[in-house]
């Protein structure tokens, strides 16, 4: 079974996105691999100058990958592995690889990286000489990265094994509303339910009583607006180890992304109107109709169609084609603005929802009479986009 490319490549680029930090890696002599138990496919990182990135990624089986491992050392590889699997992050252990400039040995440590819709298992490996002391500070470094392991995460916390705090990234900031990292780093979780909530640092006390990983939703207060709904998953580290630790891995939940219409439309430069067919009252105006076609705050819901905007002929014409056909491309009309300028407009219109509720939807397109073309081809289907939408 081969594993999707994106996978454990995307996992990787995520790790090293660019040649600047492909090039501080390789002043340390640190590189990257992973590993997926479901694939059995192995996928580590190769410098290359010729690369955008500053480095290749070399993918293959777990069989083939074994062969660059010396014979004794590749149950160790296995046992780092496995280690990562069952505990959540591996003891630091030395191996000898056969490289193309002959025998080198490194230091590797692996963590288990939970993900979806399965797990990974990311490492790090560090060149050293043969007769160096085992480097024990690899498991920290990789806890400090763990930020970028995470797959589909928005907001990640990252806390030692007794629950302190040693990092946040700048997304667990702006969804929390902690204006600087300093405020949490270096504090217990279970104590700061006035920046992080009362349920998720009594989710922090849990997992350390139980050493077990736990998902969970969170509401969160918005200074504007509604709450906003967060989807979480916390992840053991091996909390037993002396570098393991607590990854929080955060995303907004589906129907807190959702973008507000009004928002959508302020961003159209074309004038938009929104009517009551029957009534004629303008009910909605998007930023550009508001400027443009001089409607105040206090027109809308009063002001009618047939007042400034149209005649009551081209309001009765209008009508009859909606009745027949639902939406109306438009022909030129004039309309005097809000300063005293007339301006000739291609007016394309629609009904919103359903026929029968009688809104419609007005989309004022400049045009040059001689030649009678809409100023914004880029409006063109603007109205199968708004369908679904009510401003009621």
């Amino acid at each position: 079974m081969s594993t999707e490319v994106n996978i454990l490549i995307r996992s990787m680029r995520q790790l090293v996105p660019n040649p600047e930090t492909s090039a501080i890696l390789t002043a340390m002599g640190v590189s990257y691999w992973a590993y997926d138990p479901v694939a059995e496919e192995l996928c580590w990182q190769r410098s290359d100058p010729t690369s955008v990135r500053g480095y290749r990624l070399a993918k293959l089986s777990i069989q083939r990958a074994l062969q660059y491992y010396i014979q004794r050392d590749r149950t160790r590889f296995l046992k780092v592995i496995s280690n990562a699997v069952e505990h959540g992050l591996s003891q630091t252990t030395r191996v000898t690889m056969k490289t193309d400039g002959g025998h080198k040995s490194y230091d590797l440590v692996a963590s288990r990286i939970s993900g979806k819709p399965a797990f990974l298992i990311i490492g790090l490996m560090k060149e050293c000489a043969p007769e160096a002391p085992v480097n024990a500070e690899l498991p920290d470094i990789l806890q400090n990265l763990s930020n970028v392991f995470i797959s589909n995460a928005s907001a990640v916390l990252i806390t030692d094994n007794k629950g302190v705090v040693q990092s946040a990234n700048r997304q667990f900031l702006k969804l929390f509303g902690i204006s600087n990292a300093k405020q949490v780093v270096g504090r217990d979780a279970r104590t700061i339910p006035n920046y992080i909530g009362k349920k998720l640092a009594g989710s922090f006390a849990e997992m350390l009583r139980s050493r077990l990983a736990s998902k969970g939703t969170l509401k969160l207060p918005q200074t504007v607006g509604d709450p906003v709904e967060v989807l979480y998953d916390l992840h053991p580290m091996a909390l037993d180890d002396p570098n393991g630790g607590i990854i929080f891995a955060g995303e907004l939940a589906a129907n807190s992304v959702e973008i507000s219409a009004n928002e959508v439309l302020d961003a159209v430069p074309t004038p938009i109107l929104v009517a009551d067919l029957d009534t004629r009252r303008i009910k909605y105006a998007n930023k550009a109709g508001r400027g443009e076609l001089g409607l105040s705050a206090k027109q809308i819901g009063t002001e009618r169609l047939s007042n400034t905007l149209m005649s009551a002929n081209d309001v009765r014409d209008l009508t009859l084609v909606l009745d027949k056909v639902g939406w109306d491309a438009g022909r030129v009309w004039q309309v005097q603005s809000h300063i005293g300028l007339k301006r000739h407009y291609r007016i394309r219109t629609c009904f919103i929802g359903k026929q029968s509720s009688r809104q419609i939807v007005l989309e004022f397109l400049p045009v040059r009479l001689e030649k009678d073309k809409p100023g914004n081809e880029k409006a063109q289907n603007f109205f199968s986009r708004l369908l679904d939408m009510s401003f009621n």
